[in-house]
């Protein structure tokens, strides 16, 4: 009891009175993305991928529900549950929706919604939007923060091996809390390619405000049909991440975890269903 006061406290204060801090700071929508270092502003392969870069909905044609759980460095106050899921309305346009919600009734709690559609242009370019609210909810006496942004973003298919992704986020800087915290504007661009048939690479570059431009690498391998490994990395702090899929017809299940340096590990797990 007397940890769970004191991190409900810290983290007030922090969000309260440090704008370095900052809500709703970037974490993985997905096993597979953490296990690929969050490496995926060029991916489209999951619903999911719309919390990093909607244009990925306009390369998705499948209809997909995608849930997820995670807890950050083992603390049950750092739990996050996922849910994604991807609708094609015709061939060019892909309605996208995502829910996540980040620690714990009654303590400290970050809700967001999100509604993305995505365009494919051509068979090489796909454009996309993100439309957001969030909800900040501190136990009593200091209530509950709204507030709403946007993102937008591009994807483009060069042949079959090189994907280009980039993304633009929280463009409009919408206020959380009145004087003292804002969502920050970001940026990320990213790469991924098949150097062979079932290997995949995949780096990004992301930099939002005060902080320094931030590498991520990824690496997904296919040794055998329905099975897939995973690698990731983070510079700076040096964090390792590695996981898991499989995948039987319609049903996919992944696992991901993060290792911190200082914190501890991150697990995240996610099941996907195609219909």
């Amino acid at each position: 009891m007397f940890l769970r006061n004191l991190t409900s406290i810290l983290l007030i204060i922090l969000v309260y009175l440090n704008p370095a801090y900052g809500a709703f700071e970037e974490k993985p929508a997905s096993a597979r993305s953490l296990s690929l270092g969050d490496a995926n502003t060029s991916l489209c392969t999951e619903s999911s991928n719309l919390f990093t870069n909607p244009a990925s909905l306009g390369f998705i044609s499948k209809k997909e529900l995608q849930l997820s759980w995670s807890q950050l460095y083992g603390l049950k106050e750092l739990t996050s549950g996922d849910f994604y899921f991807s609708f094609p309305l015709n061939k060019q346009l892909t309605l996208g929706m995502g829910y996540n919600i980040f620690g714990k009734n009654d303590y400290y709690t970050e809700s967001l919604v999100i509604i993305g559609l995505g365009m494919k242009m051509n068979e090489y370019l796909s454009a996309g939007t993100n439309l957001k609210y969030y909800q900040l909810s501190f136990p009593a006496p200091y209530g509950d923060h709204h507030t709403a942004g946007f993102d937008i973003g591009s994807q483009l298919n060069l042949k079959e091996k090189v994907r280009l992704g980039v993304a633009l986020k929280n463009i409009n800087q919408a206020e959380l809390i009145k004087d003292s915290e804002i969502i920050p504007f970001s940026y990320s661009l990213g790469i991924s390619l098949y150097p062979y048939k079932n290997i995949l690479l995949t780096a990004d570059l992301y930099k939002t405000r005060d902080q320094d431009e931030e590498l991520k690498f990824g690496q997904e391998i296919k040794p055998l049909p329905g099975l897939f490994l995973r690698f990731g990395m983070k510079p700076s702090p040096a964090c390792y991440s590695l996981g898991s899929g499989l995948e039987i017809e319609k049903l996919k299940f992944d696992y991901g975890y993060l290792s911190h340096p200082t914190l501890g590990g991150s697990h995240k797990v996610t099941l996907s269903l195609d219909f």
